[in-house]
């Protein structure tokens, strides 16, 4: 049955009003993620036990709702790949914040857009408009010079996890993409999930890694970021329903802004001129890449 005018100006409504939110809520838990390091907790820690609850919180949201775990053997094999990608990400991302600021972690961890579409032309042999290359290019300028100025002032290590990260998510847009658009989607994830947590609690006790935080501020920090990042990834999906993926993809892009402003306040962190220019191209690559998206579409 057709929707009508108000219907759907409810709905772009409700679907922005969550699209907003989440980006906010991942903003900010990548920002309270300094919390958990500065009261003694480390990356893998942190990244852990958040794929640690997120593999106990999605089976059961399978159970619930009816849906069934099983899937093809050859499926599967697809997931664990995917799982190990997840892992990456899931540590690169908050697991930067221990060894460089906030806002250069997030930022290269942003790259992963344009990646995916140098993945898709290289990769998949999709082609590729003056728009996008213009795009990619201007992305590719913003992350030589965040690089250029950083290398010689950051750990290394924070610069190589959130790129890692970054890679990580493109690859893993790409493969879910060509290989698991025919199951369901929460499933896909919840397996994903399952091989992530064991690949990062595996590397966490082998290695003998693990610190929990020793500060009541440092448990609000890794709380911070497990609750936030639980709640925030679910929002995101509410919204895919009722604004579409290239709206909510948009309104993610706040993520950077969020984290950097939060990072601004907490922690008095400022990043050098040059440092906010080459993110500020990256940004406007991600979102003259969308914006071309839109016009195809």
């Amino acid at each position: 049955m057709a929707q009508g005018p108000l219907t759907e100006a409810r709905h772009q409504i409700l679907g922005t009003t969550l699209a907003v939110l989440a980006a906010v809520g991942l903003g900010l838990a990548v920002a309270l993620s300094h919390f958990a390091y500065e009261g003694g907790a480390n990356g893998i820690t942190v990244a852990s036990t958040r794929a640690g609850l997120m593999a106990l919180g999605l089976p059961a949201i399978c159970l619930v709702s009816g849906r069934s775990l099983f899937l093809p053997w050859r499926a599967w094999l697809h997931c664990a790949g995917l799982g190990v990608l997840t892992a990456m990400m899931f540590y690169g991302h908050v697991g930067a914040v221990e060894f460089i600021p906030v806002g250069l972690a997030v930022l290269l961890f942003f790259t992963y857009s344009p990646m995916i579409a140098v993945l898709n032309i290289v990769v998949v042999g999709e082609r590729i408009t003056t728009p996008n290359l213009i795009a990619i290019i201007v992305a590719f300028i913003g992350l030589a010079l965040m690089l250029g100025v950083s290398l010689d002032i950051v750990d290394w290590r924070g610069v190589a996890l959130a790129l890692g990260a970054g890679t990580a998510a493109a690859w893993n847009a790409v493969w879910l993409v060509r290989r698991m658009k025919d199951y369901e989607p929460i499933v896909v994830t919840t397996h994903m999930a399952l091989i992530a947590a064991a690949v990062l609690i595996t590397l966490c006790l082998s290695i003998g890694t693990i610190q929990w935080p020793q500060t009541t501020w440092g448990w609000g920090g890794l709380w911070a970021v497990v609750i936030l990042q639980a709640t925030s990834v679910p929002l995101y999906f509410l919204a895919l329903a009722y604004i579409g993926a290239m709206k909510s993809a948009m309104f993610t892009n706040a993520q950077p802004l969020v984290s950097i402003t939060a990072a601004y306040l907490l922690f008095g962190e400022v990043m050098t001129p040059v440092q906010l220019l080459g993110g500020t191209l990256v940004l406007a690559g991600i979102w003259l890449m969308q914006f071309s998206g839109r016009g195809r579409a």
